[in-house]
């Protein structure tokens, strides 16, 4: 016997019915967000909000977010749904410089989860917000100087060399070439060196353990991608789904930074690449770092001024999580570029002559060495790899979170602490208004005078203000 009726099935219908409209009336309050602050936005669809053909892998994320890009054509920002969850999508590169530089201080996370306990490799600079950024931030930045990647110039040769060597034994048999696996082989191999001070060999060994590393970070397996999938549309459960982690890459990446810091410093061993410039920062002196990681206020770069590190300590755990977020961001972001590039290059030979001719001519006045020096003198060279960025971005789209209250100038539109933020570098790319004729490879675009002309903010493959890339 039911509560309401004489059997038990009516009693399940009415209760099914009743979660089901409760439901869908959540729904409706939560699609109701953007509309409700007077912010334009496009009629989401129930649960895939405006992301459907993102969430049923019809298309790609950045995509997705071209498509709303230009739905909100002649308006500055927009309010879009990722599944349920509402995000400012911003168009306008005035309010873009904003949100990333001015106004810096109420948008300083990315928010992605952290725990460094459960999670020890997640506590990299890309995941960190807050002032615990802020403090790893200034502690790495002297490792990424001019003269410190100066210093490892000769790591990138002597790695350049091996690849030279291999390709030429390759073409002498006749083979065929995969590009991205020759650009991967060489990526993998130069982070190995430089990050991690080994010769891993992976040119001439395909199948070296960090190569294998490399492609199970492009194929990752089934709860990989169901915390992916969390990630982008459920975020506020990030935190707890963050045990889903492949233990395996984790405890590797840890034991193989933590032997080699060990055999460093027991045997006062030292080499010129990135984990010896941590390791040295490991044990800098505390009144160094005082002064280093405390500037005067009214001194710190693109908005800063109101967000002061506290003191962080370079553990083991900790250099092993930016030697891994070295690997991870290096690794697919240049093999990629490298083989975009080389794509343009060969489809386009007017560009491939042009750059031949540059790279000729500076060898020669160099004695025929490649140099650092050598290369800050290829111009069109630094055209062609702009240029390959703008229509390859390494990320798509980048994200903020908004850390203090803030208020659009200009609007009225209020944005509450924890409001996410979406800026679609793959549409900005593609802007016609910004790059006529998009989908044309062309250089010149980075000529001087024509960077002169486009705002900074329409080009954004490394981000930009505190927050962009530190490499």
């Amino acid at each position: 016997m039911g509560l309401l009726f004489e059997s038990l099935w009516p009693d399940v219908v009415v209760a099914t019915a009743t979660v089901i409209l409760m439901i869908c009336w959540k729904l409706m309050t939560l699609y109701s967000y953007w509309s409700s602050k007077g912010v334009p936005n496009p009629k989401p669809k129930f649960f895939y909000g405006n992301t459907k053909e993102f969430m049923l892998k019809q298309t790609t994320q950045a995509e997705n977010y071209q498509k709303l890009y230009n739905d909100l054509e002649g308006h500055p920002f927009g309010g879009v749904y990722q599944g349920i969850h509402p995000f400012l999508l911003l168009r306008d590169p005035e309010i873009i410089k904003l949100f990333m530089s001015k106004d810096f201080n109420h948008f300083t996370d990315r928010g992605f989860a952290a725990d460094e306990k459960r999670a020890p490799l997640s506590g990299h600079l890309f995941n960190l917000g807050g002032q615990r950024w802020k403090s790893l931030r200034v502690k790495l930045t002297p490792t990424f100087t001019s003269g410190k990647i100066k210093m490892m110039f000769n790591i990138l040769s002597e790695c350049a060399e091996r690849m030279k060597q291999s390709l030429e034994n390759t073409a002498e048999k006749g083979h065929t070439l995969e590009i991205k696996e020759v650009s991967s082989q060489y990526t993998t191999e130069v982070i190995g060196s430089c990050a991690f001070g080994l010769q891993i060999d992976s040119i001439n060994n395909p199948e070296s353990e960090f190569r294998k590393l490399g492609r199970r970070l492009l194929n990752p397996s089934f709860f990989g991608l169901l915390r992916l999938f969390i990630r982008n549309f459920f975020p506020s459960l990030g935190k707890l789904f963050i045990f889903i982690r492949d233990t395996k890459l984790e405890n590797f990446f840890l034991k193989v930074v933590k032997d080699t810091v060990k055999h460093r410093e027991e045997n006062n061993i030292e080499r010129k690449d990135f984990l010896q410039l941590l390791i040295e920062m490991k044990h800098k002196d505390r009144t160094d770092y005082d002064k280093l990681a405390r500037p005067q206020e009214g001194n710190l770069p693109n908005g800063e001024t109101n967000l002061s590190p506290i003191d962080i300590e370079l553990t083991d755990n900790l250099l092993a999580s930016q030697c891994f977020v070295f690997f991870v961001a290096g690794f697919e972001t240049s093999s990629a570029t490298m083989s975009f590039c080389l794509h343009e290059l060969a489809v386009n030979q007017d560009v491939q002559s042009r750059l031949t001719l540059e790279v000729d001519r500076v060898l020669k006045e160099n004695g025929g060495n490649i140099t650092y020096e050598a290369i800050q003198k290829m111009k069109y060279m630094d055209q062609v790899v702009d240029e390959t960025l703008r229509k390859y971005p390494p990320l798509g789209n980048l994200d903020r979170t908004c850390t203090k209250a803030y208020t659009i100038p200009g609007t009225k539109v209020h944005l509450e602490k924890g409001t996410n933020i979406k800026i679609p570098v793959f549409a900005l790319h593609y802007d016609p208004k910004y790059y006529p004729d998009p989908h044309k490879f062309d250089p010149e675009r980075f000529n001087e005078e024509n960077k002169r002309q486009r705002h900074t903010f329409t080009y954004l493959p490394f981000g930009e203000g505190p927050k962009n890339c530190i490499g």
